[in-house]
């Protein structure tokens, strides 16, 4: 009886230690997928860990401390607790009334379908809604697709398979792991900033009160000012050389996701749902710092885009036959 206690336990340990190690090594295959399609993004966080571990003191006691937390926020990343975190606070909810189900989940299903033919490899997705006004479609993780209900109550169903089949792009190519993984590197990157401004105001603070009844300042109080302009100073250069090369990937990825769409015939619809949402924008008012630093490309730009490759595929259909 005990031995086969024993034998039981044992089996029962092997099956809870094979499917831990099932569930790292997907985690490891993902993260080794998403950084093979994402270089830039792998480069992006290897300098984050670099000046992070420079702000916390520049030993190598800061640069573990900087990649260990680095790692633990992948991990959270990579798992389905960050999808969820995203969801909270994106104020996305599961579709739920009768209503929303009959109208949206066979338009969804029809898209999945042809995007499953297309990438045999996808997994499942599940269409969720967003209580907003705003007239917008986002993908989140690996298997969020929300839809809000201003587009909802503005876009045809065509319209809104055509969005759909967009942000499903996003899924298939990691570009929505790409902004999670972005948003955790900013995360890390923004604690150590705090960190280290916290660290300069006590000094100063400290300075200032030992000092409080001198009427000249100390060479101290210099010396930590010229340090806290010259952090200030460098950290505005490299967010915004960060921001510019990052922004400059989102744009394309935008790109790509709308020639995903139109290879799955959707992008006639496409072009029509972006002609209803540059009529809502009232144009590109944009300044030129925000066009360098935006996530997406000018929508003229893709709606042009679209109808070269829209002329194109007609000017062939409508071309004669050669003769045999």
């Amino acid at each position: 009886m005990e031995e086969s206690i024993s034998a039981m336990s044992k089996q029962l340990f092997r099956a809870i230690f094979a499917k831990v190690g099932t569930y790292f090594k997907n985690i490891g295959l993902d993260f080794i997928k998403f950084v093979m399609t994402n270089p830039l993004y792998l480069l992006a966080s290897i300098l984050y860990c670099v000046i992070a571990s420079f702000a916390l003191g520049g030993l190598v006691n800061s640069a573990i401390l900087a990649c260990f937390s680095y790692i633990i926020s992948l991990f959270i990343v990579f798992t389905p607790i960050g999808e969820k975190l995203l969801r909270f606070f994106e104020h996305v909810r599961k579709i739920e009334t009768k209503q929303e189900k009959e109208y949206l989940l066979p338009l969804f299903q029809d898209v999945y379908m042809q995007a499953k033919q297309k990438n045999p490899e996808l997994g499942r997705i599940e269409l969720c809604i967003i209580d907003k006004l705003s007239v917008n479609a986002v993908a989140l993780g690996k298997r969020t697709l929300a839809v809000t209900k201003g587009a909802i109550g503005t876009f045809s169903p065509e319209e809104l398979k055509a969005l759909m089949s967009h942000e499903i792009a996003h899924i298939v190519y990691g570009d929505t792991m790409a902004r999670l993984y972005m948003t955790v590197g900013n995360g890390l990157f923004t604690a150590c900033v705090l960190i280290v401004q916290a660290l300069i105001f006590i000094a100063e603070w400290v300075e200032i009160y030992n000092n409080r009844k001198k009427e000249s300042f100390s060479p101290a109080w210099f010396v930590i000012t010229f340090i806290k302009l010259l952090f200030t100073l460098i950290l505005l250069v490299v967010q915004f050389l960060m921001r510019i090369v990052i922004s400059i990937s989102y744009r394309r990825s935008e790109y790509r996701a709308d020639r995903y769409a139109y290879d799955l015939g959707h992008g006639e619809k496409l072009v029509q749902a972006f002609y209803i949402m540059e009529k809502i924008q009232l144009g590109d008012n944009r300044s030129v710092l925000q066009k360098m630093t935006a996530d997406h490309p000018r929508i003229t730009a893709r709606i042009e885009r679209l109808e070269i490759l829209l002329e194109e595929e007609n000017a062939m259909q409508s071309a004669p036959m050669p003769l045999s």
